[in-house]
């Protein structure tokens, strides 16, 4: 295994991305009373999500229908269609907006089902890659495909909207983010020296660490088991998303989004969590809400797919994505990989613990 740096692809990471913090502050505000390690997000980081805020509002309605409000939909028109153009090889973020204007339609349609497909059952395989293809071969398939989706009806009639005239918004969307490309070149390159200087060192360290670094950066909340130690992964170094560590597969690589205050994150999770006290509080947070409890059940009895939690449970695909979002960061479950397939598994070394911890900070009796 092998890691390499993306100047260039980090950059570009940043950019597709960043009309979404359009909703960040509100997104952080209304899921504080249940999001793990709230304190952890600094001020100056919180400081320039409003200066970005403040430069996008006059573009909202534009953003607004190709980036989702919820964090965690998986929806965004960008992420949809990317898997066939990847964010590596490009030298600026011109270049890239044309080769989206190169794809046909049949390319677009294709890229958001399969998108859709490896969101909701965490694999990728040539398997699924059929399945996409079957299904964008009949309108009325892909449209019943869209109507079962466990997502809001804003999102549905978006992805209506994108297999219907996927050429026509995919200009709009060029247009879109050709006018934001001075606002993000304005904020980002003041960071960009920054972002060169750890990013090399963070592969570096990864390089002469192996796979087994990124479990010793993480303190244990990242697993190395997930990754092939055969593929080579390019490290993406994110300014605007600096506490969100993400893995994406295209067609053509393997990245690792990596925020760029993500290693002090997990320094300070760790000092948290060494008080035993704040761990447990830490899990019982998490269990302290009906749905979450819900879902750490299903994922209990084997089940894998964000889809079919979302379907068994009557609740979204992006409500799911957002309790095990913080059922991982508080270490309750941890990604397990079982040949093309992601799955989750619960820690029960962890819960064991907690619960011997419970026995004795209450004096069970014997």
């Amino acid at each position: 295994m092998r890691f390499r740096f993306s100047l260039t692809g980090s950059r570009i990471y940043d950019f597709i991305h960043f009309p979404r913090l359009l909703y960040y502050t509100q997104e952080y505000e209304s899921s504080k009373e249940w999001q793990n390690y709230e304190e952890l997000v600094m001020d100056d980081y919180l400081d320039l999500v409003k200066k970005v805020e403040d430069r996008l509002k006059p573009f909202s309605k534009e953003i607004e229908i190709f980036y989702m409000k919820d964090l965690f939909s998986g929806y965004d028109f960008i992420d949809l269609i990317s898997r066939a153009t990847g964010l590596l090889g490009y030298e600026r973020e011109e270049e890239y907006l044309d080769v989206l204007l190169t794809l046909d339609e049949q390319e677009i349609r294709r890229n958001i089902i399969l998108s859709i497909l490896i969101q909701n059952e965490n694999s990728f395989s040539e398997e699924t890659r059929t399945r996409a293809d079957e299904i964008i071969k009949d309108r009325d398939v892909m449209i019943s495909f869209i109507k079962e989706l466990p997502t809001e009806a804003g999102i549905k009639w978006n992805l209506f909207l994108f297999i219907d005239e996927p050429l026509k918004y995919t200009k709009i969307y060029v247009g879109l983010m050709t006018k934001l490309l001075p606002i993000f070149k304005d904020i980002y390159l003041p960071y960009e020296e920054e972002v060169k200087k750890y990013g090399e060192e963070l592969v570096s360290f990864l390089n002469k660490k192996g796979a087994e670094g990124l479990r010793e950066i993480s303190y244990s909340i990242l697993d190395a088991s997930i990754l092939d130690n055969k593929e080579v992964y390019t490290i993406l170094i994110s300014v605007f998303f600096s506490y969100t560590v993400s893995m994406a597969v295209t067609m053509e690589d393997k990245y690792i989004a990596w925020g760029i205050e993500m290693e002090e994150a997990f320094k300070k999770m760790k000092e948290i969590n060494d008080n035993k006290i704040n761990e447990r509080v830490q899990v019982f947070k998490n269990l302290g809400d009906r749905t979450r409890y819900e879902v750490l059940k299903l994922i209990a009895s084997g089940e894998t797919s964000t889809k079919e939690i979302a379907n068994r449970l009557g609740v979204t695909s992006a409500t799911v994505s957002y309790h095990i979002n913080n059922f991982l960061t508080s270490k309750v479950i941890k990604l397990d990989k079982s040949n093309t397939r992601f799955g989750y598994v619960v820690d029960y070394d962890l819960l064991n613990e907690i619960i011997e911890g419970l026995k004795e900070d209450l004096q069970f009796p014997t």
